[in-house]
């Protein structure tokens, strides 16, 4: 379950931020990232299954959302 409802939010973000560093917000490459949204998505829930609990999971999973959510705000709001 944590990789359904966490993986969602931290496989946009992920992309999203790839399209930043890509410059010009990353125009041209929006529909490749489109195309890589659900097969990240479909890993991100598949790697859940690694960690040995589901507290575990849910702990690292939404951890790395703050994270990245985080590196996208100061990125945004950083310039």
């Amino acid at each position: 379950m944590a990789g359904i409802l966490l993986g969602f939010p931290l496989a946009a973000v992920l992309l999203r931020l790839m399209l930043l560093a890509l410059g010009d917000s990353g125009g041209a490459w929006l529909i490749p990232a489109l195309m890589l949204f659900f097969p990240l998505w479909t890993a991100l829930m598949i790697g859940a299954y690694a960690f040995g609990s589901a507290v575990r999971a849910w702990i690292v999973l939404g951890s790395a959302n703050a994270l990245a959510f985080l590196a996208q705000w100061v990125t945004q709001h950083g310039r």
